[in-house]
This record gives structure tokens, sequence and C-alpha cells, in this order.
């Protein structure tokens, strides 16, 4: 899994073994509060739309944009 680079201040944690099911959570956070919140993820997973499809009752054309072109116009890439 390729995950991006955080921010000093935020972390990864994994909700499933084999590092599988990432979430980001504060680096603030005591070791006992993050146990606790971790705990609270990991009950409450299915609730977390991990991928599109994921998200019951949403439509993934709600979340998605289409560019109208005309048919001869051709895309170009801008620095």
């Amino acid at each position: 899994m390729d995950l991006k680079i955080l921010p000093t201040h935020l972390k990864y944690v994994f909700l499933e073994e084999n590092n599988t099911k990432p979430v980001v959570i504060s680096n603030d956070l005591s070791s006992n509060e993050e146990s606790r919140w971790v705990e609270v993820l990991k009950k409450h997973k299915a609730a977390i739309g991990w991928h599109i499809l994921d998200l019951k009752g949403i439509s993934p054309s709600y979340c998605m944009h289409k560019i109208m072109m005309e048919a001869d116009y051709k895309s170009m890439r801008q620095p």
C-alpha cells in the first residue's frame, strides 16, 4: 500500500493485521488516548469509506466530475 507522507503532527495507525485499513490520527495523543481511540475506530470501521464504492447511499457520480469539451478539441497539459 502506498501511503502519503504526513506532517509531523499526524501519523498512521492500522485497524487490521498486515498493515491494512490505515487511518490518520494525531501524533500528540498519549499512548492511553491512542489505544482508546484505535479501539473506537476498530469497533466502527464499517462506517469508514475505504473506497468510493464503500460509501453506501452516495452515488459515485456525486463524487466525480466531467469536463465537457467540444468533439474536435484536444486536451493539453500546462505547467
